[in-house]
């Protein structure tokens, strides 16, 4: 399978700032706001197991970037993770400027 585009941030360093705790949190909210489509051909117990890095690129590499982007800045808010919400928004912010300017 080819690897979809890259991402408008950086999500590796951004869940690898997270607790196991804050990481099983994520992973739970990741499936429960996520069209089944998004996740269906990934096994659940892949992603369960998955430290920050691996879920990086489990996202990155199976699933759509803008789909990969939405969803992991919704987890965030409901996660009350505003600071690491706010970076990703603003990476990507940054990423659509330099692609509107090009």
């Amino acid at each position: 399978m080819q690897p979809y585009a890259q991402l408008g941030f950086n999500l590796q360093p951004l869940l690898e700032r997270l607790s196991q705790d804050e990481l099983s949190q994520f992973k739970s909210l990741l499936r429960s706001l996520s069209p089944q489509e998004e996740l269906q051909h990934i096994p659940v117990t892949e992603v369960e197991e998955a430290d920050g890095k691996q879920l990086t690129e489990i996202l990155t590499n199976r699933c759509p970037s803008h789909w990969v982007e939405m969803v992991t800045i919704r987890v965030f808010d409901k996660m009350n993770q505003t600071d690491i919400s706010e970076r990703a928004k603003d990476e990507l912010t940054d990423v659509d400027f330099l692609r509107a300017s090009q």
